[in-house]
């Protein structure tokens, strides 16, 4: 082969190369250029995502206020339901009494007692400010003239007794015996009349004392008429009785005597994932569905709750979060149908809220506060 050959062999390769090095330049130039406009795009229009306009939760039917679970005041631990004057599905008015506890008669014989000792000791107060009978003070005053009158006698036959001692008539311990006998009556005089003054003497130490004694005997009473009233269960509201938990003649049961709710004002509450609260706000409409009837009832949101905890109305299905984050949003529902839910109390309810709708009667009421 000849140098000229191989030569021209050489430079073939050699712009084989160079042609290869400029397409792979031209390639990665073009690739970086197109990613650098794919990005700019990006950046100056923005992906375009469709707005919410719903949010579904489930919830459950409470009457409003929720369900209360009723146990008598403190200070009746191990006392037993004596009678139980409800039943359930009764609608009771505001501080009727529902049941008597066991200790009410000894209370009640514990209030009278102490009742009978703050009338004794406002009598003694009366007895105080009038001072001594008036038979005593009589008494007194005969005694005291008795002793005046004895002295009187001593004080003359003293005087006798000196001028005869002058003459040498009687001896010296004659005359002693006059005297003591004239001053022993003295001092019995001073006692009588110190005693007339005690009887006539009303102190104000006196009845300040008697005074403390009505304040003791008040407290007494006070005390016992608690212990009574807390020997009864009242309403603290109009309501009705959804369970009795504990009858006639039993204990009071962990769960308290019984359940009611003010379910003339029923409400639904609804669980929604934590996530979705911030685009929820007062006065938004929601649609309530009944999964016992399928029927569909129209309201409003009142009230978002401000506590993170777990989910307490669950699906049927079993791998579902039970473990999830959510926040109870109350809705008042549409005044027509409460009728048809005051005996669904936990009801499972499925919520639709709209985030597109609002009540505006329910805005102007949280607006004006009700003026």
């Amino acid at each position: 082969m000849s140098t000229s050959t191989i030569q021209t062999r050489r430079n073939g390769r050699t712009r084989l190369l160079l042609l290869a090095v400029v397409l792979v330049t031209g390639g990665l130039s073009y690739y970086f250029y197109t990613a650098a406009l794919t990005r700019k795009d990006a950046v100056e229009r923005p992906e375009v995502v469709a707005k919410r306009t719903q949010v579904h939760a489930l919830g459950r039917l409470e009457p409003t206020g929720t369900i209360l679970q009723l146990v008598p005041k403190s200070g009746n631990e191990g006392a037993v339901v004596d009678r139980l004057l409800v039943k359930e599905g009764e609608d009771v008015a505001a501080g009727a009494t529902l049941a008597i506890l066991d200790n009410q008669t000894r209370r009640t014989a514990a209030l009278r007692e102490a009742q009978a000792k703050l009338a004794s000791a406002e009598a003694r107060l009366q007895q105080v400010k009038a001072g001594a009978k008036a038979g005593d003070i009589e008494a007194q005053l005969a005694a005291l003239m008795l002793t005046e009158t004895q002295s009187g006698v001593a004080s003359r036959e003293l005087q006798r007794a000196q001028e005869l001692q002058q003459k040498k008539a009687i001896t010296e311990e004659l005359l002693d015996q006059k005297q003591w006998e004239f001053d022993r009556l003295k001092i019995e005089q001073r006692r009588v009349r110190g005693l007339l003054d005690s009887l006539r003497e009303v102190r104000d130490v006196d009845v300040v004392v008697a005074k403390k004694d009505i304040e003791a005997a008040q407290a007494s009473v006070a005390r016992a008429q608690a212990d009574v009233d807390a020997s009864t269960l009242q309403a603290p509201f109009a309501g009705r009785i959804l369970q009795i938990h504990t009858h006639s003649g039993e204990k009071i049961h962990e769960r308290g005597v019984l359940e009611m709710g003010d379910v003339v004002r029923m409400q639904a509450v609804a669980e929604v994932f934590e996530a979705d609260v911030a685009l929820l706000a007062i006065g938004m409409k929601a649609d309530i569905r009944l999964e016992s009837s399928d029927a569909v009832i129209s309201g409003h949101i009142v009230e978002v709750g401000n506590l993170v905890s777990r989910k307490i109305v669950l699906t049927n299905d079993p791998v579902s979060d039970t473990d999830a984050r959510v926040i109870e949003v109350r809705i008042d529902m549409d005044p027509d149908f409460i009728s048809e839910v005051t005996r669904l109390a936990n009801a499972r309810i499925e919520i639709t809220i709209h985030l597109d709708q609002t009540d505006v009667r329910s805005t102007d009421a949280s607006l004006t506060g009700g003026l």
